[in-house]
């Protein structure tokens, strides 16, 4: 599976590691410290931990990226790093999460940038990270989410060290952090957008975010649950909390 590999590089790899630091920080900065209703976090489930009311999935429940199991409008925040490049279907993965998310939600996501300086090395193999065919283009993923509705609210740059593999390696390329940033930012190895939810004429109301808010119920349709170590496909379940 796509996504393990990319999990055991991230925590396995020095140059994994490196990257996955700067991409917590960048999620972190997106996850308001107050309660904002319903959030769901799409894999690397060890990356940030901010609440345990919070959905892992792959960790606390198994579903498909382009076919979300919740029902729409339920989500306040959804977060996604490098999800579309171990979906099958990316475009209708941004389709499900706009789907998902009440309006004026967000989505945070995070992805490789096939056109940076890692672009040359064979990191890009499938084993390593995903191959370039799944790495989604900044100017291709931007005419997607303008399609779809999302409106970009912010976005980052991250990781601009060549593809080195020891960690000696990459303090002595560090300078090209400060250098790239200012420099070349579209050649950065990773970018990360935190996206809205934008429906015309549409504003919730006070007395309906704390409905969501003290709603437990947020999940409806088919979803993967897991029996005995392996996946299964239930029927159609209500989830009101994991624990």
């Amino acid at each position: 599976m796509r996504y393990e590999r990319l999990k055991r590089w991230f925590s396995d790899n020095p140059a994994g590691l490196y990257t996955a630091d700067r991409e917590k920080r960048f999620f972190k900065r997106h996850i308001p410290n107050q309660d904002i209703g319903k959030v769901v976090q799409f894999g690397m489930d060890n990356w940030l931990r901010p609440s345990e009311s919070h959905i892992y999935v792959y960790h606390d429940v198994l579903m498909k990226p382009d076919f979300l199991a919740f029902a729409d409008s339920s989500l306040s925040l959804l977060l996604m790093p490098h999800t579309l490049e171990i979906s099958d279907m990316p475009y209708q993965t941004l389709i499900e999460a706009f789907r998902v998310l009440e309006p004026e939600g967000k989505l945070v996501i995070s992805g490789f940038n096939p056109y940076s300086l890692w672009y040359y090395s064979h990191w890009f193999n499938g084993e390593r990270l995903p191959e370039k065919q799944y790495c989604q283009p900044l100017t291709n993923l931007k005419k997607q989410i303008k399609s779809i509705g999302f409106e970009i609210e912010q976005g980052q740059f991250m990781v601009y060290v060549p593809p080195v593999n020891t960690e000696r390696s990459l303090k002595r390329w560090h300078f090209m952090e400060a250098a790239g940033n200012r420099w070349w930012p579209s050649a950065a190895a990773v970018y990360g957008l935190v996206l809205r939810k934008r429906i015309a004429g549409v504003r919730p109301l006070p007395e309906w975010e704390r409905t969501m808010k003290n709603s437990d119920e947020m999940v409806l349709g088919m979803a993967l649950s897991t029996t005995t170590g392996e996946a299964k496909r239930g029927g159609l379940s209500k989830i009101s909390k994991l624990d």
